[in-house]
């Protein structure tokens, strides 16, 4: 009788360093310039709010207004460079994703909070 859990585990190698390093430099890049653009629309926005004139309303509806155009800019340059989508690295469709998984999480926001 074989333990196949035994021979599994002979056969992966040891994972050794952190998820980052184990990542690929594309996927690396791609998280990166994902966490600029994110970071650049927020500090933005927080200019925006720095006066106080306008409500939480109004900063969730361009906050989810910007993430809802940041996924078609990303979706329409990833269609442009015709950029496949690959299951093994991240690229251009992945990042349309997340702006779109984002624009629902702000739309969620507003209609629970806000009742918008």
């Amino acid at each position: 009788m074989h333990d196949t859990e035994t021979s599994r585990a002979a056969v992966q190698p040891a994972l050794t360093g952190t998820i980052w390093q184990r990542t690929d430099p594309d996927s690396r890049r791609r998280i990166v310039s994902f966490a600029a653009r994110l970071g650049t629309v927020l500090a933005l926005l927080a200019v925006i709010a720095l006066p106080g004139k306008r409500s939480l309303a109004d900063m969730l509806a361009l906050l989810q207004m910007v993430m809802f155009l940041s996924a078609m800019w990303t979706a329409l340059f990833a269609w442009a460079a015709r950029e496949p989508p690959q299951p093994g690295r991240l690229n251009l469709w992945d990042e349309a994703l997340a702006f779109t998984a984002l624009f629902l999480l702000v739309r969620i926001l507003r209609t629970v909070v806000i009742g918008a």
